[in-house]
Order: structure tokens, then C-alpha cells, then sequence
């Protein structure tokens, strides 16, 4: 059995999403990765127009949810048919996510179960595979390998909320080098 590890929202302005998240849900603060480069991305089968090189520049926001992780997502640039994949739109869930050990066994499980593949990506240790909702769910999913970050992330959000003062709600997830 598959267990949620985090669910996203697409929203239009990151900065103030965080704020609101903070103010109203008392969530945070958020860890915040601006503009997120990809080492690979191959679209899916669902994709009919490919552009090359890949548009998707979009940041992303993540804290600690009592036992999950939510993400904000905010999109700078986004080919066509990856947005209408994706579903994005402002205030709208733009998926869930689970961790698993074989990220190619799951990504075939949910093909079957009518999940069409939209694209697989890398971005440093992390190694994802996005599906169309199918009959599942109304927005897509979004399936992770297993590996050290994905598994930290959960723990080092809530260490950060246990230290957390109410200010600085955006943190940058990796420290200026």
C-alpha cells in the first residue's frame, strides 16, 4: 500500500500562497526552490507537443503539514500541453505524491490502472514520474524513488517548524554555495 507523502497546489503568486498558508494555517516555514533546473525530462505518451528544450520553469514551496508535506507551485513558463497534463490553474490541487522503492514498477502499475504517463524527471537525487489522474483522482500523481532526500524531507520540515519563530517564512531549500 502506497502511502501520500505530499499533495501540491498551484497558485499564482508563491510568495503571498506562503504567507496566507502561514497566517491562516499556521503552516511553516517553507523551504523554497526558485526555479527548478531538470538534469532529464522525457515526456510521456500523453504529450502530444514536445517542445525541445523542455519549458517548465516554475519554483515550488514545501513545509510540514502535521503528517505531510504541501507544496505551492507557482509557474513562470509552461509549454501548453504540459500545463494542460499538469491541470495547472491557480487554487487547484496539481497532485499527490507517494514515495516508492522501484520507480519504474509503480509507474507501470499506475499505466495499467489507466494513469497515463505524462513525463519522468530528474533534478539532482530526486528521480519522479508524473501520470495523468486516470480514474483515481481529478489531478494528476506524482510518484518518487525512494532515496535519502525524498525520505529526509518530511523530518527536516518538522525540525524546522519545531524552531520556527513565526518569521523568515521562506528559506531557500539549498544554501547559497
Amino acid at each position: 500500500m502506497t502511502t501520500l507523502h505530499h499533495i501540491g497546489y498551484w497558485v499564482d503568486d508563491l510568495e503571498a500562497a506562503v504567507a496566507r498558508a502561514a497566517r491562516d494555517l499556521g503552516i511553516g516555514p517553507f523551504l523554497v526552490h526558485d526555479h527548478i533546473t531538470f538534469d532529464s525530462f522525457e515526456y510521456g505518451p500523453s504529450i502530444a507537443s514536445r517542445p525541445d528544450p523542455v519549458v517548465f520553469d516554475h519554483s515550488a514551496a514545501f513545509a510540514a503539514w502535521g503528517p505531510l508535506v504541501v507544496e505551492l507551485g507557482q509557474v513562470h513558463a509552461i509549454d501548453p500541453g504540459l500545463a494542460a497534463a499538469y491541470g495547472v490553474a491557480p487554487g487547484v490541487v496539481s497532485h499527490v505524491s507517494w514515495i516508492v522503492d522501484d520507480l519504474a514498477t509503480e509507474a507501470q502499475r499506475l499505466t495499467d490502472l489507466g494513469c497515463r504517463l505524462i513525463n519522468t524527471a530528474r533534478t539532482g537525487p530526486i528521480h519522479v514520474s508524473w501520470h495523468t489522474g486516470g480514474d483515481l483522482f481529478p489531478h494528476p500523481i506524482e510518484v518518487h524513488e525512494a532515496n535519502p532526500a525524498i525520505l529526509g524531507m518530511h523530518p527536516r520540515l518538522c525540525a524546522l517548524m519545531a524552531s520556527w519563530d513565526g518569521h523568515e517564512l521562506m528559506q531557500p531549500m539549498r544554501p547559497a554555495s
